[in-house]
């Protein structure tokens, strides 16, 4: 009589362990979502750290990025991705407006694989910014991050190369000198900076456009023979008296 409460005991006990055991693996199966680093959204490829790895995504590619996110932290107590949720604005008003879902398989665009740690990647187009992402995992981690970027290719712009042209100041000088000393028939007219030029202005102009220094020679030899014409007549005049 007494063996079957001892019975139910036992089968309600199995029962209890069972059912935690489900619990248990259920919770696991479904795993914890966390959120990424609230400091790397909102983020655009082209303005994000780049790196291009042909386990993550590969590329860079003509009109599509790739963005790639890492679990951090020992992968015995963080785990591993499960899968991520990230929120993507593809218009530019500041609004998420797709979902992208990265799961296992690299099919569709998108994988999570182990490099170092649980990572995960996804292509998208060219341009998109990141609002936000949620993922889920194995592990405790608190969140996780955008590690890196790989930027879609022909974004950049192409500076031009024509040069402005500029005179140089030795140039402009000896341009402006020419130009002076070919107005005036003084200085040699427009052949003045040349050696012929120069000695035939210079016979033209010299007595017009120079002031006269010096003694006038000239001047003084014709004083003197007056002067001594003028005593020679004073001599004679002189001799006729005495004479007389």
């Amino acid at each position: 009589m007494r063996t079957l409460p001892v019975l139910r005991i036992t089968a309600a006990a199995a029962a209890g362990v069972a059912t935690s055991f489900v619990m248990t693996a259920a919770a696991n199966a479904t795993g914890t979502t966390i959120p990424i680093n609230g400091g790397n959204v909102p983020a655009t490829a082209a303005d994000y750290e780049h790196e291009c790895g042909a386990q993550l995504g590969g590329g860079p590619y003509p009109g599509k990025d790739v963005w790639v996110f890492n679990l951090p932290g020992n992968a015995g107590s963080t785990g591993s991705f499960t899968s991520i949720r990230a929120m993507f604005d593809t218009n530019g008003d500041g609004k998420s407006d797709s979902t992208v879902v990265i799961e296992a398989g690299a099919a569709d665009g998108d994988d999570i694989v182990t490099v170092g740690h649980s990572k995960a990647y996804a292509i998208t187009d060219a341009g998109w910014t990141l609002i936000d992402a949620n993922a889920t995992i194995t592990g405790k981690a608190d969140k996780f991050v955008l590690t890196h970027t790989c930027a879609a290719t022909g974004t950049t712009t192409t500076k031009p190369t024509t040069k402005p042209t500029t005179t140089s100041p030795t140039e402009s000088t000896s341009s402006s000198a020419g130009t002076g000393s070919g107005g005036s028939e003084g200085s040699g007219g427009s052949e003045g900076s040349s050696g012929t030029g120069s000695g035939a202005g210079s016979g033209q102009g010299a007595d017009e456009s120079l002031p006269v220094t010096g003694l006038n020679v000239a001047g003084v030899a014709a004083l003197g023979l007056a002067l001594a014409g003028g005593g020679t007549v004073l001599v004679l005049r002189r001799r006729r008296r005495f004479i007389a």
